[in-house]
């Protein structure tokens, strides 16, 4: 490999990036109204704040609770913005929402409400972060960024490569395609060990998360297939099928994506 070449390859490399852990905001939930695994929250977990299993967008619980977190310009929840929120009557169902969660009842779902008599609970310590070096989400949004990038960056030199007719740029783009298929398996592991550890249902936005994955994943062992061994020596009708896969790929890489979003509760 030439120093021109393995430059580039370098730049492939570093051009995929990394996106940071977020908190596991329902066990500080939990914790701090302690819930008992009977519960009815219990069964819901993140189902507390959004709208539902499959739906990861916010109830109105749920955005009040951002709202208290925007407040303070924090990304990570504290059970100070818990307490925030108890005193108001998010799903305007008459009960405050601190009164809702003691009796039972969702606070994001206006049909619930709360018994009469119940009060919340008072606030409890905030329990200590997450140290251990394996966190829940088991470094998937980390992990998955780096097949992504060396993808884009081996289709932008490929496709300079192509233009320009040179041999080193078509090498350096075979290569950053060829890694990100290979590294795209340890992105799909990661996403089920994540998904199991944290509680995900494998239903709704997370199997749509999967299946678009799943699709991708296809589609690049596809395109290394049609590609090896042929780089600039490509016929036309291959070239063709090559780029409407890869064109393909990034719209359904970037829906998988925005639903890894979604369900990290960021979209």
């Amino acid at each position: 490999m030439t120093k021109f070449r393995l430059g580039l390859f370098i730049v492939g490399m570093l051009s995929a990036t990394s996106a940071l852990a977020t908190s596991d905001y329902y066990d500080i939930y939990a914790k701090h109204y302690q819930l008992a695994e009977t519960s009815p929250l219990a069964a819901k977990q993140c189902a507390n704040c959004h709208v539902s299993d499959e739906d990861y967008g916010m109830n109105p619980y749920g955005k009040a609770v951002h709202q208290a977190m925007e407040a303070r310009g924090a990304e990570a929840l504290t059970t100070a913005d818990l307490v925030s929120v108890e005193s108001g009557d998010a799903d305007k169902d008459g009960s405050p929402s601190g009164k809702e969660i003691a009796a039972g009842t969702f606070p994001g779902d206006p049909a619930s409400g709360a018994a009469d008599g119940v009060t919340a609970p008072p606030a409890v310590e905030e329990p200590p972060k997450d140290t251990s070096w394996f966190p829940k989400n088991s470094f998937h949004p980390a992990i998955v960024h780096l097949p992504i990038g060396l993808f884009i960056a081996g289709l932008l030199l490929d496709l300079l490569g192509l233009i320009r007719k040179d041999k080193t740029l078509l090498h350096a783009g075979w290569y950053n395609i060829v890694l990100a298929t290979i590294t795209s398996f340890a992105g799909i592991a990661s996403g089920f060990l994540a998904m199991n550890r944290m509680g995900f249902p494998m239903k709704g936005h997370m199997m749509e998360h999967i299946i678009f994955t799943l699709i991708a994943t296809v589609m690049m062992v596809g395109m290394v297939a049609l590609r090896v061994h042929r780089h600039e020596k490509m016929n036309p009708l291959m070239r063709g099928i090559y780029y409407v896969l890869a064109a393909g790929c990034m719209v359904i890489l970037s829906w998988a994506g925005h639903m890894g979003g979604v369900l990290a509760g960021t979209a």
